[in-house]
């Protein structure tokens, strides 16, 4: 488990594979150097060793799968200077990234894998190859653009095209889907690239976890907040969740994405609306799950598992 050892997701994960009667190590990232090291050696079939962690040590050559989540700051000691801190951290990211991506092993997903599915427009330009639904729109950074475009439909929101925090103030925020009209749209635009598309008018949003051997997990998430039906990170306390049938073509479309860009694991969102259709949001491969899970009982960790151990469908 290369993960925060609290890590929500990664802790179901781990509790599945447990049942499973596999044998599951952690790796916090954050524990290095303060309470984990390694010496590993080169050999003609790889690197040979082990990470000493503080309650267990991972041999590389027994590591059959790895399940990857967010990773954390390395701990410094504080009298690095923050040339040495720069220093040392580039050299044990690329250490360790590097160690790791080399290992013959099954990952959920690959590091290099998820850092291109992070990037927006290849989503959604891969979302529209593989037979989703996606709303129209336009990334520009000419005004004159942007402003005839909020004119030409129903409506239109702003969306950031990856990053979705900001820290203002010493305040980290977040970035929230924001309807736009044509008036609000000023020369502003003109100083970076910014992703403007129609904004569909949902009865509710669709969650659906989907991982490589093609298992999905639908999960409806409603709200009768007008602000949260838009997006529904600014009400969590007014969310409800069920359990839904995903399409057979949504889910054959979601099958069709996680071949395209080599992932393991998606969590694609959906904007479904009264008339049935579901429209692509985005994929998220490394976005939580966990409190769907425990909000539904859907399977989802029991998923992921298969996935990580080979198991047949």
């Amino acid at each position: 488990m290369l993960a925060e050892q609290d890590d929500a997701e990664a802790v179901y994960v781990a509790d599945a594979l447990v049942l499973r009667g596999a044998r599951v190590v952690w790796f916090d990232t954050a524990w290095f150097p303060a309470r984990a090291d390694m010496t590993v050696r080169l050999t003609k079939n790889g690197w040979r060793g082990e990470i000493a962690c503080p309650d267990d040590a991972i041999l590389l050559d027994d590591v059959l799968a790895v399940y990857y989540r967010q990773s954390q700051p390395f701990s410094f000691p504080e009298t690095l200077s923050e040339p040495e801190r720069r220093f040392a951290s580039v050299e044990a990211r690329f250490g360790f990234g590097g160690l790791f991506m080399s290992l013959p092993t099954r990952w959920v997903s690959h590091p290099a894998r998820l850092a291109d599915a992070e990037y927006r427009p290849l989503q959604m330009a891969t979302a529209a190859r593989c037979g989703f639904r996606v709303p129209a729109s336009i990334i520009t950074n000419r005004p004159d653009d942007a402003r005839g475009f909020a004119r030409s439909g129903p409506g239109v929101v702003y969306k950031a095209t990856m990053h979705k925090l900001i820290s203002e103030d010493a305040q980290v925020k977040l970035i929230y889907t924001t309807p736009v009209t044509s008036d609000e749209i000023d020369d502003r635009v003109a100083t970076t690239l910014h992703l403007f598309q129609t904004n569909v008018r949902k009865s509710h949003d669709v969650r659906v976890v989907a991982t490589g051997d093609g298992q999905v997990h639908g999960i409806a998430i409603r709200t009768d907040d007008p602000s949260g039906r838009q997006d529904f990170r600014v009400a969590y306390d007014s969310l409800t969740y069920e359990v839904t049938d995903v399409p057979r073509d949504v889910a054959g479309a979601c099958r069709a994405y996680l071949r395209a860009l080599r992932l393991e694991l998606g969590v694609f969102d959906f904007a479904a609306t009264d008339d049935g259709a579901w429209w692509f949001l985005e994929c998220g491969p490394g976005s939580q799950w966990a409190w769907l899970e425990d909000e539904t009982g859907a399977p989802i960790a029991n998923s992921i598992a298969d996935t990580l151990l080979g198991a047949a469908v």
